[in-house]
């Protein structure tokens, strides 16, 4: 019994810390922002307004202050504000930081609502009508992070596939078909793996070196692959293929986007029905298949 009592006993300690806690919280959080509004006010009072401080006088106060350039703006933006403005801000963010950053937060907050939207909906996708020659996969590899708007940096804007999500994909291919898969350093090991669960036998790979460094912990990457394999005896141009680097230089673009001189390869070698999975365009001559079809709608 008195273990009983002991377990359940009302825990107004516990609650009067957490208040405790959180008020302290509070009072951080408003005198934050109240700090850097009087900041704010004395940059205003000495008549400052934009470009009316020259390069040499802004530099000495950002690093007296040692605050950045975007920082200094923000500080006379909350200056700027009117008591109900103030007053609102520190009502509707936690801190100045998410008062900052708030229109990259609403950015990340909508596209995670419109990717678990996608998510359900990717399910009840229909599969395509009809049987390919030539199939673009660019699976949404599972890297485990979030989506920032940002820096889009590894994450993908669209919902991510595990490995045996994608090797239970049911490609539209014809009995000869040419296959080309994206993969990225992280995941050319289980790339191989998949063309294994497809029934492709992998021929060789076209690396696309790309005009910039992106992110990395071993090395910063600048390179994606992709992997061409077959299945049966597709029609293949190889008379054109000769001239054809498998190193193929070209920018980068948009998240997951390929090179335009990608496909330019793939329309000169190979014949027949092409389509593009996870494509983030359309292309003359090609189906899309994935997200960007649910996103149209």
């Amino acid at each position: 019994m008195a273990i009983v009592e002991k377990m359940t006993y009302p825990t107004e300690w516990l609650d009067s810390v957490i208040q405790k806690c959180k008020y302290v919280r509070d009072e951080l959080k408003n005198e934050t922002f109240k700090r850097y509004r009087e900041i704010g006010k004395i940059i205003l009072d000495s008549g400052y307004q934009k470009g009316t401080w020259n390069d040499e006088h802004k530099q000495k106060f950002l690093i007296e202050l040692s605050i950045s350039r975007q920082t200094f703006s923000s500080l006379v933006q909350i200056g700027e504000m009117s008591e109900e403005e103030f007053a609102n801000a520190v009502s509707n963010f936690s801190s100045y930081h998410e008062w900052r950053n708030r229109g990259s937060i609403a950015k990340k907050q909508k596209r995670e609502r419109e990717i678990l939207i996608l998510e359900k909906a990717v399910k009840f996708l229909p599969p395509p009508e009809k049987k390919y020659d030539v199939i673009v996969v660019d699976p949404p590899w599972n890297y485990g992070t979030n989506y920032n708007p940002d820096t889009r940096r590894v994450a993908s804007p669209y919902p991510e596939m595990s490995i045996e999500e994608i090797k239970n994909m049911d490609l539209p291919n014809t009995e000869n078909c040419v296959l080309w898969l994206w993969t990225t350093n992280t995941f050319m090991h289980q790339a191989f793996h998949i063309i294994d669960a497809w029934g492709f036998e992998p021929k060789t790979i076209l690396t696309w070196a790309k005009n910039k460094f992106g992110v990395g912990h071993w090395l910063r990457g600048q390179t994606e692959h992709c992997i061409l394999a077959i299945k049966g005896n597709p029609t293949y141009n190889v008379e054109e293929a000769k001239n054809i680097s498998t190193l193929l230089h070209a920018n980068s673009g948009g998240h997951s986007e390929k090179p335009s001189e990608f496909y330019e390869i793939v329309d000169k070698v190979c014949v027949g029905w092409k389509i593009d999975y996870h494509a983030r365009q359309q292309r003359h001559g090609w189906d899309n298949y994935g997200t960007m079809e649910l996103e149209k709608t």
